[in-house]
């Protein structure tokens, strides 16, 4: 059956709003707010916070990195100095400090004033430095030489300087001594003393670095 409705529009009865519809209606509304409160928190307030702790963590990062490379070049130096430290060991152990045996030499000579062994004064000497091996031929440290008067012409004084030599520090450095070279000298001059004894030693120092390869052996 057909019903047509010749009312006018304004006497019409309203028709009501499909119940489907309108729950979808309702529906959308909620998720559509629900988007738009959740997108305004992620934005305002969870973002937000993310930017803060990204910042904090660019900038402990910037300021750790800026230690690191301080501590790296503080490293750096410190493996410089002992690059230093180690080439500067292995130049000392390989040679002999002439002043230090001129010290210990002088003050085996001088005898603490005591001349009841030997008394003594050196008129020359020489050091020749040593020479690095060739053709297999074993290393040289050098000569130690000199040569001087005893105020006796007695050879015991000469030998009593040598075996002085011998137990004092000083000889460590060495491998040899020469036997002296000795001879009873006179003068007819007024001057004093008449007589003498001129002698010379040849000592030959130990290879360069001989202390290094025993502390090596150790």
């Amino acid at each position: 059956m057909i019903n047509i409705n010749l009312l006018p529009a304004e006497y019409r009865k309203t028709e009501a709003t499909p119940i489907a519809r309108f729950i979808a209606i309702v529906v959308g509304a909620v998720v559509v707010t629900a988007s738009i409160v959740a997108y305004g928190y992620v934005h305002y307030s969870e973002l937000r916070g993310a930017r803060e702790v990204r910042a904090a963590t660019e900038e402990t990062y910037t300021n750790k990195k800026a230690q690191a490379d301080v501590s790296k070049s503080l490293q750096t130096e410190v493996n410089n100095y002992e690059i230093r430290r180690k080439a500067i060991q292995q130049i000392a152990s390989n040679r002999v400090l002439q002043s230090r045996k001129m010290d210990e030499f002088l003050d085996i000579i001088w005898s603490r004033g005591d001349r009841s062994s030997y008394f003594v004064w050196v008129k020359s000497l020489s050091v020749r430095p040593g020479r690095a091996p060739r053709r297999g031929k074993a290393q040289t440290g050098g000569v130690f030489t000199f040569a001087g008067f005893s105020e006796s012409t007695e050879f015991s004084r000469i030998t009593n300087l040598r075996d002085a030599i011998k137990s004092d520090p000083f000889y460590e450095d060495f491998k040899g001594i020469s036997p002296p070279v000795f001879k009873a000298v006179k003068w007819d001059d007024e001057l004093e003393p008449k007589s003498a004894g001129r002698f010379s030693f040849s000592l030959t120092f130990r290879p360069m670095g001989w202390r290094a390869g025993a502390k090596k052996k150790k």
